[in-house]
């Protein structure tokens, strides 16, 4: 049994204004990603960013055949801006081409820009995410349906009890929260399941959007943070430092080791540069010591 399990995010998002990703990148990548012996494979969804990002939907389809193993899903799709009766039958499509390979992560996204280009009111979000969700259980109600991870981002009792609620699990953004943050959200989610009389012992979580880079050379890692990220994500470089998987091979896996005793049981994984080759050291380097 793996302490951890290591999925890695598809590069759909340029981390420079201009940068465009191709058909061989994207396929090649996911290849890749299996023939390592990842656990899965999952794209996050934006209609709109400071940099390029190609469709998350379109980008799953096209990876699903072309894999035979590996897992493949959402981190998250956003169903308030995409519509939630056209999201399960897109979903349900790539979990039949991907003979049932598909686990789904949902959430209202965080980014105003992608509300205000489809004309739907940001504040409206949470409301229309909760009505969402019971249309996208009410179509799933079916066994066989794709396993849902639900996304939290303000971790009131409200969103947690949401998540408790529907969800298969819950996906974390590593960015956005901390080893003791996490153990917090996680024993709460564990309690309300337990009030709400669900299993427990079956309830996922994963950590996703782990960005990083992984070198000895601390003054290229530095640039990577100072100079790729922090300016696409539009976040200060020392928080995204800290939090992230920046450093040396044995820097990071004391991130991971700390993750670990806090309840994390599936990180995904997300290069800012050199994707085949940083893919290829994390997994060496860093997944298999966890096997």
């Amino acid at each position: 049994m793996k302490l951890i399990s290591f999925g890695i995010h598809l590069p759909v998002m340029g981390f420079v204004r201009g940068e465009a990703t191709s058909r061989d990148h994207i396929i090649s990548f996911a290849q890749k990603a299996e023939e390592l012996g990842y656990d899965s494979l999952s794209v996050n969804d934006h209609i709109v960013f400071r940099t390029g990002w190609i469709d998350a939907i379109s980008s799953l389809s096209a990876i699903a055949v072309v894999t035979n193993r590996i897992r493949i899903g959402t981190s998250i799709l956003n169903i308030v801006i995409r519509n939630p009766v056209i999201c399960a039958k897109a979903l349900s499509t790539i979990d039949i081409l991907s003979a049932g390979r598909l686990f789904v992560g949902l959430g209202p996204g965080s980014s105003k820009g992608d509300y205000d280009a489809c004309g739907v009111p940001f504040e409206d979000r949470w409301k229309r995410f909760s009505e969402a969700l019971e249309v996208i259980h009410a179509l799933w109600n079916e066994k066989g349906e794709p396993e849902s991870q639900l996304v939290d981002y303000g971790g009131s009792e409200q969103g947690l009890r949401r998540v408790a609620k529907y969800g298969d699990g819950w996906m974390a953004s590593a960015y956005n929260i901390t080893p003791d943050k996490f153990r917090e959200k996680w024993m709460l989610l564990l309690n309300y399941r337990r009030e709400m009389n669900k299993d427990v012992e079956s309830f996922e979580n994963s950590l996703m959007t782990m960005f990083g880079y992984i070198d000895n050379d601390k003054e290229k890692v530095q640039r990577m943070v100072k100079n790729v990220l922090s300016p696409s994500l539009g976040r200060s470089a020392d928080e995204l430092n800290n939090l992230l998987l920046f450093g040396s091979p044995d820097q990071c896996l004391k991130k991971i080791s700390l993750l670990y005793e806090s309840g994390v049981k599936r990180i995904h994984f997300w290069p800012v540069n050199n994707y085949v080759q940083q893919m290829e050291i994390f997994f060496k380097e860093i997944a298999q010591n966890f096997g």
